[in-house]
C-alpha cells in the first residue's frame, strides 16, 4: 500500500485545531483519568530522538486528556525496540492508563524482527502519526555536484562509497534501497550510528550519510557550507502514486527524480514497493493497546488535536516536528499500516535481497 499523504496529511489548521479542542470535553466525557497515571511506554533509551519526542509531547497531552492525568515516561530500550513492544503487547491496558510511543525502528523490527516480535503493529490503535523527511548526503571529495545529481551518479561509475550503519535490520535499509534503486557501489561499514558516520566523513572514511530533514539542518548544514559534504536528495513522501518533494527542503530533488533521470523511466517493481514501505516507516507516533474502546480513543484524539492547537506546544515542538502536517486517528492508522502493510511478494522479494547482499538470513 502506497502511503496517501494528500489525505491524512491535509493542512491541518491552528484554528481547526482549536475548536477540535473545544469539542474535547464531550469527545472525553465518557472517560475521566483523574488521579491516573498513565504510563507512556518508549521503547528507546533515554535522550534519543524518540525519547526527545514522547517527553516534548508527555506533559501536552497530560493537560489535554479528561481529569489531567500525569504521563509517566518509562524508557524500556532493547532489541531495537522490540523489548518495549513486546511488553506493551503483553501488558498494555486498553483503559487509557497504557499508550506506546512508535518509531521507524519499531516498524523495521515489526516487517524483519522474526520470531523476536510477540507483538503486532496492525492490531494497535495509532493516535498519531508525524512525518520525517530524510536527506541524502556525500563527501564533497566524491565531486558530487547539487546542479547535475544524475549525471555525477554517472561520473561515480562503479566507485566504491563507504555508508556507515548500525545493523542490516535497521531504518538504513531506506538507504541502501536507494542507493540500490540509483546503481550506487555502496559498501556498507556496520556499527556506527548516523552522527558517528557523520565524524567519520570528516575523518574522510565515508563517503555517503543519511540523516532527517530537522538533524540535517541542524548539524549538517555548516559542513555544507564549509564545503566539506555535499547535499544529495530527500527521500522525499509519496502521494498518489507519486513521490513529492521534503516539504522543509523543497529545493532538493527525490530519490525518484533522479532515479527517472538516470534510467529514463519512473522505478517500479518490488524494489521500488519496499523502496515505499521504508520511506513510510520514517515516521514516529503514539498507539494505544489493541481492543482499546472507542470512548478511550476519542477522548486520546481530541487530546492530540488539542495538543497541535496549543501555541505552548507549538513553540516547543518547532524544530522536531515543524513544517510537517500531522496525521490524527484513522488517518494515523493508514499511515502506519501503509509502512508495516507490506505485499508477500514484496516481503519475499526484500527476504531475497537481504540475504543476496548483506549474506544474512531473516
Amino acid at each position: 500500500m502506497v502511503v496517501r499523504h494528500s489525505k491524512y496529511l491535509r493542512p491541518i489548521t491552528i484554528a481547526a485545531l482549536a475548536f477540535g479542542a473545544m469539542l474535547s470535553p464531550t469527545a472525553a466525557s465518557a472517560l475521566d483519568l483523574s488521579g491516573k497515571k498513565i504510563q507512556l511506554i518508549v521503547p528507546y533509551r533515554e535522550g534519543g530522538g524518540s525519547d526527545v519526542y514522547s517527553r516534548m509531547f508527555a506533559p501536552y497531552l497530560g493537560k489535554h486528556l479528561p481529569g489531567k492525568p500525569s504521563i509517566l515516561v518509562r524508557n524500556m530500550p532493547g532489541g531495537a525496540s522490540i523489548k518495549g513492544n513486546n511488553w506493551f503487547e503483553r501488558n498494555g491496558k486498553p483503559d487509557g492508563t497504557a499508550l506506546v510511543t512508535i518509531s521507524s525502528s519499531t516498524q523495521v523490527s515489526y516487517l524483519l524482527g522474526g520470531k523476536k516480535v510477540k507483538f503486532d503493529m496492525l492490531q494497535w490503535r495509532p493516535l498519531l502519526a508525524s512525518p520525517m523527511g530524510t536527506v541524502f548526503y556525500i563527501h564533497a571529495n566524491t565531486g558530487f555536484s547539487v546542479k547535475d545529481p544524475a549525471g555525477s551518479i554517472r561520473k561515480l561509475g562503479n566507485k566504491e562509497l563507504r555508508y556507515g550503519a548500525k545493523t542490516v535490520i535497521a531504518s538504513e535499509l531506506v538507504a541502501f534501497l536507494t542507493y540500490d534503486m540509483l546503481g550506487l557501489n555502496v559498501k556498507p561499514v556496520f556499527g556506527l550510528s548516523r552522527g558517528q558516520t557523520r565524524q567519520a566523513m570528516l575523518r574522510n572514511e565515508a563517503e555517503l550519510n543519511t540523516d532527517s530533514a530537522w538533524t540535517y539542518i541542524k548539524k549538517v548544514k555548516k559542513l555544507v557550507k564549509k564545503g566539506t559534504v555535499v547535499p544529495m536528495m530527500t527521500a522525499g513522501f509519496p502521494k498518489k502514486g507519486k513521490v513529492l518533494r521534503d516539504a522543509i527542503l523543497p529545493d532538493m530533488p527525490t530519490a525518484v527524480e533522479i532515479a527517472a533521470k538516470l534510467h529514463g523511466k519512473q522505478p517500479a517493481g518490488p524494489m521500488y514497493e519496499a523502496w515505499l514501505n521504508f520511506v513510510n516507516t520514517r515516521t514516529t507516533g503514539f498507539a494505544l493497546p489493541k481492543g482499546t474502546p472507542d470512548s478511550v480513543y476519542k477522548a486520546y484524539t481530541a487530546a492530540f488535536k488539542a495538543t497541535l492547537a496549543d501555541p505552548k506546544f507549538n513553540k516547543a515542538a518547532k524544530g522536531i516536528i515543524g513544517g510537517y502536517e500531522q496525521a490524527i486517528g484513522d488517518d494515523a492508522k493508514e499511515v502506519f499500516d501503509s509502512a508495516v502493510g507490506m505485499k508477500p511478494e514484496v516481503k519475499k522479494w526484500l527476504v531475497d535481497w537481504i540475504r543476496e547482499k548483506f549474506n544474512v538470513n531473516i
